[in-house]
C-alpha cells in the first residue's frame, strides 16, 4: 500500500520557516545569561527570572490563542503574531535596565506562545493522520537544528562585533525571513466561527494527564537551557556552543525513529527509553568536571530529551477532534510554560543557595515523578481514550 505523502511543499516551507524563527530564539540562549551577569550586572538567580517571565507569559497567552486558531482559523494570526514576533526580537537592544529587559521578555513571551500553539497547531493540520507521529517529529527537528546552530552563531555574532545590539537586529532580520517563507505556505482553512470563548474552548481536559507528564519534564529542560552557559563557564570551558551542537545531535539521530516507533507501537517503549536517557543525562552532567564528561552528557541529554516533545504531542493530538487541535495544543504547551517558569525560578534560587552540579542532580531526581505519572496513570488513560475516540469516529 503506498504511504500518504508526508514531504509535500508546504510541509517543507513551514519546517523552513519555524526553523530560521527558531535559530532566532537560540541565538539569544547562552547569550542573554552573560548579557544580564556581565552587562547589567545581576547576580546569576536572575537568569532564572528572564527565563521564567518568559515562560510564564506564553502560559498566559496560550488558551486564548488556541481558542482563537481554533475559531478563526490559522493563517493570519499566525503570521501576524511571527511578525511581532520578529520587531520584539530587534528591541531587545534598547534593554539598558534589567527591569526593562524583564518587561520584554513579558512581551516576547506572549507572542512566542501564540506562534508555537500554532506551529504546532498547523503541523498536525499538514501531516497525514497515519504518519502523525513521523510528521511531528519531522517538524520537531526544526527546532534542533536550530539548537543547533542558533548558539553557535549568537555566540560567533558576539566574538566577532563584540555587540549585542548586532545580535539582537540579526535575531529580528532572521524573523523577518521567516515570516516570508511562511506566507507561501498554503494553511488548512479549519476554523469553527460558532466557537464561543468559554472553558471548554480554551482548556482540554482530556489531555491533562499528558500534559502534566510534560510539566514535570519541563522542569530539567529549564535547567539545562537557563544555566548551562554559567555551568560551562563555572568549570572553565568554552564549550557553551558545541554543548548545544552535540545536544541536538542526539536529538538529530532518535527523534525520525521515534515517531516511526510512536506510530507503530504506541508510545510506552519510546518512553521508556526517554526517562533512561534523561536521568542518565542529568547525572552525567552533575557529575562533569571536564570538557569529555560535559559533551557525553549533552549527547545523552538529547537522545533523552529527543522523544519527549513528539511522542507526548502526538498522544495530545491523537486524542483530540480535528477542530479540537488548537485549544488540545495550547494546553499541552502551556504544561511546558508552567513547569519552564516555575522550573526556572526554583533551579535558579537551588543553584544560587547550593551549586549548579548539585541543582542538575536535584533535576535528575524530580524526573522520577513524571515517569511514575506516565507508566501509572497516564498511559493507562491514553489507551482508554483513543479506543473511546475511535470507536465514536466508526458509528
Amino acid at each position: 500500500m503506498r504511504k500518504t505523502p508526508l514531504y509535500t511543499k508546504d510541509f517543507l516551507l513551514h519546517c523552513f520557516s519555524y526553523l530560521i524563527m527558531a535559530v532566532s530564539f537560540y541565538l539569544l540562549l547562552p547569550t542573554l545569561p552573560t548579557f544580564v551577569t556581565d552587562v547589567l550586572g545581576e547576580n546569576k538567580d536572575k537568569v532564572g527570572y528572564i527565563i521564567g517571565i518568559y515562560a510564564l507569559s506564553a502560559l498566559l497567552v496560550r488558551p486564548i490563542s488556541g481558542y482563537l486558531f481554533d475559531k478563526y482559523g490559522r493563517r493570519k494570526l499566525f503570521l501576524i503574531s511571527m511578525l511581532l514576533y520578529a520587531v520584539v526580537m530587534a528591541s531587545y537592544g534598547l534593554a539598558a535596565s534589567f527591569g526593562f529587559l524583564l518587561f520584554l521578555r513579558l512581551i516576547n513571551g506572549g507572542v512566542w506562545g501564540v506562534v508555537t500553539t500554532g506551529g504546532g497547531t498547523i503541523t498536525s493540520d499538514i501531516v497525514p493522520e497515519g504518519r502523525r507521529g513521523e510528521g511531528i517529529g519531522i517538524f520537531g527537528l526544526s527546532m534542533t537544528l536550530s539548537m543547533a546552530v542558533g548558539p553557535l552563531i549568537g555566540l560567533q555574532i558576539l566574538k566577532e562585533s563584540g555587540s549585542y545590539s548586532v545580535l539582537f537586529v540579526t535575531a529580528g532580520v532572521l524573523c523577518l525571513i521567516a515570516v516570508g517563507m511562511s506566507f507561501m505556505v498554503n494553511h488548512p482553512a479549519i476554523g469553527n466561527r460558532q466557537n464561543k470563548l468559554e472553558w471548554a474552548n480554551v482548556f482540554e481536559p482530556k489531555v491533562l494527564k499528558v500534559s502534566l507528564v510534560m510539566l514535570f519534564l519541563a522542569f530539567p529542560f529549564a535547567g539545562v537551557m537557563s544555566f548551562i552557559t554559567l555551568f560551562a563557564k563555572e568549570l572553565s570551558l568554552e564549550s557553551t556552543g558545541l554543548f548545544f551542537l552535540i545536544y541536538a545531535a542526539g536529538v538529530s539521530i532518535i527523534r525520525p525513529l521515534t515517531g516511526k516507533m510512536m506510530d507503530k507501537k504506541g508510545p510506552g517503549f519510546v518512553m521508556v527509553l526517554s526517562f533512561a536517557g534523561t536521568i542518565s543525562g542529568l547525572v552525567l552532567l552533575s557529575q562533569s568536571e571536564e570538557i569529555y564528561g560535559f559533551l557525553i552528557a549533552a549527547f545523552v541529554l538529547g537522545l533523552g530529551n529527543g522523544i519527549v516533545m513528539p511522542t507526548l504531542q502526538t498522544m495530545v493530538i491523537n486524542m483530540v477532534r480535528p477542530h479540537k487541535r488548537g485549544v488540545a495544543t495550547s494546553t499541552f504547551f502551556s504544561s511546558i510554560d508552567l513547569g519552564i517558569g516555575i522550573g526556572a525560578f526554583l533551579l535558579g534560587n537551588i543553584a544560587e543557595i547550593f551549586s549548579l552540579s548539585q541543582m542538575y542532580l536535584f533535576c535528575a531526581f524530580i524526573t522520577v515523578i513524571p515517569m511514575v505519572l506516565f507508566f501509572g496513570i497516564t498511559l493507562k488513560d491514553y489507551k482508554k481514550k483513543i479506543e473511546i475516540l475511535t470507536a465514536a469516529t466508526n458509528v
